[in-house]
């Protein structure tokens, strides 16, 4: 937030937006009981889908969260009539359902075959926009394997960077005190939220293997989102807690990026994973 520009009209929150992903019992504390009751709907019918479904992960829950929570939510259509809104991330029923704009344009930042989607209920969704944004080419080509006949809809951009901003931010801070150098051995670093894309939990297991063949190693991770609980599980049961160190997030980890000797990556699948190009820089 704090990068946003003075020019830029940043709307004050809607509360009951925020209660889309809290844990249930403070949007019972809150007041919100009708959109916890309508989450409570979603796991029910998002457990009877996996039942029947056998997915590969848990993403076709989002649907359901448009479909069930989306209209209980107050309307964004009295903020005025604009030239154009962005869908940036899911559910995208939101910007379809609420938001007021000439144009609209939602976004695919993944690899859809690697993940398990309700289509019956997603393509109304993707269909009611006027573009959809793909990432790069691979994502455009799995997108439409799974959604065919959307593919006159999409349009290829890139995740935008600096450069520059990214090396400003990495000079900003000579050395990490919470990422020191080790000496004769190597400092690695991973970044991401804690998920089960990101394969965290496979890093106590290759640090384990590494130090095995004779490498001294300190494997840092910064991570954000969801518990941590699975990694520090891994971490215990590799004997890994002197070597893979859990920093939490860091709102500027280009600094971190600049000191390791080797970024590593370890996802089971990336749409184009901006971290990875921003450590190339």
């Amino acid at each position: 937030m704090a990068y946003i520009s003075n020019w830029v009209n940043v709307l004050p929150p809607c509360k009951a937006y925020t209660m889309i992903e809290r844990p249930i019992k403070e949007v019972i504390k809150a007041g919100y009981i009708h959109i916890a009751l309508a989450r409570l709907w979603v796991k029910i019918r998002f457990e009877l889908y996996a039942r029947k479904k056998q997915p590969i992960d848990g993403s076709a829950i989002f649907g359901y969260v448009g479909k069930y929570v989306t209209p209980l939510l107050p309307s964004l259509k009295r903020l005025g009539k604009y030239d154009l809104a962005i869908s940036f991330v899911t559910p995208h029923n939101i910007v379809l359902d609420k938001v007021q704009a000439k144009k609209k344009i939602c976004w695919i930042h993944t690899d859809y075959t690697n993940i398990d989607v309700n289509t019956d209920l997603e393509l109304a969704v993707w269909s009611g926009y006027d573009h959809i944004v793909s990432i790069s080419k691979d994502v455009t080509l799995n997108f439409c394997q799974v959604f065919p006949s959307l593919g006159n809809k999409i349009i290829e951009i890139e995740n935008i960077l600096s450069p520059r901003f990214i090396r400003q931010q990495a000079d900003l801070e000579a050395q990490p005190l919470d990422m020191p150098k080790v000496g004769n051995g190597y400092t690695l670093l991973t970044i991401g939220r804690y998920s089960y894309q990101k394969k965290q939990e496979e890093i106590p297991i290759i640090c384990r293997m590494l130090i095995e063949k004779g490498l001294t190693i300190k494997w840092y991770i910064i991570g954000y989102g969801g518990s941590d609980e699975y990694i520090r599980k891994a971490i215990k049961e590799e004997g890994m807690e002197e070597n893979v160190i859990l920093l939490g997030k860091r709102t500027n980890p280009y600094p971190y990026i600049k000191l390791c000797d080797w970024y590593v990556q370890p996802s089971r699948y990336e749409g184009k994973s901006v971290v990875v190009r921003e450590a190339q820089i």
